[in-house]
């Protein structure tokens, strides 16, 4: 039952800090869990006896605090700080429609539009682990250009504050967004952005969307672990539908219910459906341009 009750433990533990989920504090000292194997090693080799315990618990400590130095003390590699880096694709005549794939596995991303006069299609300022590497891959389609960013590299785990991700859209294309998020938080704003559809699924952490002004297309959002936020321009038609997952799900500005509901406006309307995960699931409108208070 103990060593039953301890295996769960650590598995949760472990679980945790591969998910970035500890403070920064209790992620360095998960790196001592091997200390856990090491100690029921020693009770098996001395043995449960008086002498034999001390013995175990005299190695133990001299190791606990070897490590503890060296974990504190010491500034390993894996935590060096980040390195900053910019992408840029340059805006060229006749490129009015993009797609953009885009993968950020361990990443607060932020995205919005650039002004109308800047000359870039898109820029993206990024940080990295020294050891990760950021991907672009660029490529033509008929009159469609399409862009696919994502990251590879080792020692990737979060201890503490994950990389920012900032990226910038420039407003005169056309955009199918296919984003996919992991660990960390998001916050786009597509306000300003013409779509011709986005999917977008959340991974861990908190997820806020402002939508264009503009329908015409199909949306599908996939909820991970953490609230959603969804908020609607005023007077943009909606028809939205909300799988619910574990969580609450809050609609308001729409009318209908039970899963279906609806905005009426003018022109084509934006087609949202939602797949609730593990979290708080909020849509409203807002009044305006202005942003929700608090947020």
């Amino acid at each position: 039952m103990t060593l039953g009750l301890l295996l769960v433990a650590v598995g949760l533990l472990w679980l945790l800090a591969d998910l970035g989920l500890l403070p920064d504090a209790a992620g360095r000292l998960w790196l001592l869990w091997p200390l856990l194997i090491i100690a029921l090693g020693l009770e098996l080799v001395f043995g449960p006896t008086s002498r034999g315990r001390r013995v175990s618990a005299l190695i133990l400590a001299v190791l606990l605090l070897a490590s503890g130095f060296w974990l504190f003390a010491g500034e390993p590699s894996a935590r060096a700080p980040f390195v900053r880096e910019e992408v840029r694709v340059p805006l060229e005549g006749g490129t009015d429609r993009v797609r953009l794939k885009l993968e950020a596995p361990v990443a607060d991303l932020e995205l919005a539009a650039l002004s109308e006069g800047d000359e870039d299609l898109l820029r993206a300022d990024l940080e990295r682990w020294p050891r990760q590497r950021i991907r672009l891959e660029k490529s033509r389609r008929g009159g469609r250009l399409e862009l696919r960013m994502d990251s590879r590299g080792t020692g990737l785990r979060t201890r503490g504050r994950v990389p920012r991700w900032q990226l910038g859209l420039h407003p005169a294309a056309r955009y199918e967004l296919d984003l996919h998020m992991g660990v960390g938080r998001g916050r786009l704003d597509l306000r300003g952005l013409r779509l011709d559809g986005l999917a977008l699924r959340a991974g861990v952490g908190d997820l806020t969307v402002f939508f264009p002004n503009r329908g015409g297309y199909r949306a599908g959002v996939e909820g991970g672990v953490g609230d959603l936020k969804l908020w609607l321009p005023e007077g943009l038609p909606v028809e939205l539908e909300v799988e619910k997952g574990i969580g609450k799900v809050v609609v308001e500005g729409l009318g209908g219910g039970g899963g279906r509901w609806f905005a009426a406006g003018a022109g084509e309307p934006l087609r949202l459906s939602v797949a609730a995960g593990v979290g708080r699931v909020e849509v409203g409108v807002l009044e305006g341009a202005a942003y929700p208070s608090g947020d």
